[in-house]
């Protein structure tokens, strides 16, 4: 969902969506693909108020190959109409990443590069703090940088492209995530999606790997 935080007032203080992906294969192998996420904002006056959850699980010949589940919080508050500070929590668990969970809470600045009609480009950076707990249930706790770009374009009266990246660092870990879609608009409420997820860990245990990647048709119910 695009993240766009213009003077003029929303017509509504919520918004959101549903994104669903389901993708079954039968043969000689047998495989399913389920994805969930759902996106929600809030907009009240200088204050705008972000929720995104995210389920990811895939199966092949009735083994569990993909899980995770994401949970972000974020709270913007506007200086003016490029210009805002920002508080975010974050909590992953990916079966597969090495890690049990990874947590985090950060706060700082927020910069809008380029705002029109057609788009936006958006900068975020500040400090923040994160805790992690490996699957061998060593646990770290350590400061942190979090920097996070979002571009969104508007290709047609009905299409629309977003690149967001997110980097996490720290002294044990550096945390990546990099998620590219294309939408196509149906009515005002349906869409379809095709969407890239990169997420990729610096540090991991010996013979867990650093990157996954996942590429994801769905359908989108927009609220």
């Amino acid at each position: 969902m695009p993240v766009l935080a213009l003077a003029e007032a929303a017509p509504r203080p919520w918004s959101g969506e549903l994104d669903l992906g389901v993708s079954v294969s039968t043969g000689n192998t047998q495989s399913t693909d389920l994805a969930a996420k759902l996106r929600g904002e809030y907009v009240l006056d200088r204050w705008t108020h972000h929720l995104q959850l995210d389920a990811v699980r895939k199966t092949e010949s009735g083994e569990t190959s993909e899980e995770s589940t994401l949970a972000q919080w974020q709270t913007n508050y506007a200086l003016d109409r490029r210009h805002y500070l920002f508080g975010a929590t974050r909590w992953e668990r990916d079966q597969f990443s090495g890690y049990q969970y990874q947590t985090s809470l950060s706060g700082g600045y927020g910069y809008r590069l380029w705002m029109s009609e057609q788009g936006q480009l958006a900068f975020e950076i500040g400090p923040g703090v994160r805790r992690s707990q490996l699957d061998n249930a060593q646990h770290h706790t350590e400061f942190v940088g979090r920097l996070r770009g979002d571009f969104t374009m508007q290709l047609s009266s009905n299409a629309e492209f977003n690149q967001e990246v997110k980097v996490i660092a720290g002294d044990k870990n550096t945390e990546t995530e990099a998620v590219s879609a294309l939408t196509v608009g149906i009515t005002d409420a349906v869409a379809l999606r095709l969407s890239f997820n990169l997420d990729h860990n610096s540090t991991v245990p010996i013979g867990t790997r650093k990157t996954n990647t996942s590429t994801t048709g769905s359908i989108v119910y927009r609220f």
